[in-house]
């Protein structure tokens, strides 16, 4: 290979390079140009759930001595339970679908029952039917 052609070859191949690193992609396709927020590149609902609550339990935490994991995830409608464990600690989060994203109702230490649930405004049925399928997930 001559010099002229390496010099050549070189260019295209850095040329190439730029291109492919400076355009972020997502499985390979090139996004709008829009925000896209982690819980919505997931598809799997349960995926979106569980990586909602993670990140709500990390949301003022460091540098965290140990990682919060999700244990159960229970999903009807556009309502959804989670069970977590961090450490020596477990606890539950309410979640609910609002224009496509999933919003922290409330979370905390302990469990929660179906009357907990309606006071956080999910409806009653189904506050009862997330409590039987989190029951029979046991």
């Amino acid at each position: 290979m001559s010099l002229k052609h390496y010099r050549l070859w070189t260019i295209l191949v850095f040329t190439i390079l730029l291109v492919v690193i400076s355009s972020p992609t997502v499985n390979g396709i090139t996004p709008p140009n829009q925000p896209i927020q982690i819980a919505q590149a997931i598809e799997d609902p349960a995926e979106q759930v569980n990586q909602t609550t993670l990140d709500y339990l990390l949301a003022d935490v460091t540098e965290p001595t140990q990682q919060p994991s999700v244990t159960r995830t229970t999903i009807v409608e556009t309502y959804a339970l989670t069970t977590w464990q961090w450490g020596e600690t477990g606890g539950q989060t309410v979640l609910e679908l609002t224009d496509e994203t999933w919003q922290v109702l409330v979370s905390g230490g302990g469990a929660v029952d179906a009357a907990t649930l309606v006071s956080f405004g999910v409806p009653a049925d189904i506050a009862e039917q997330l409590m039987a399928q989190d029951a029979a997930g046991d």
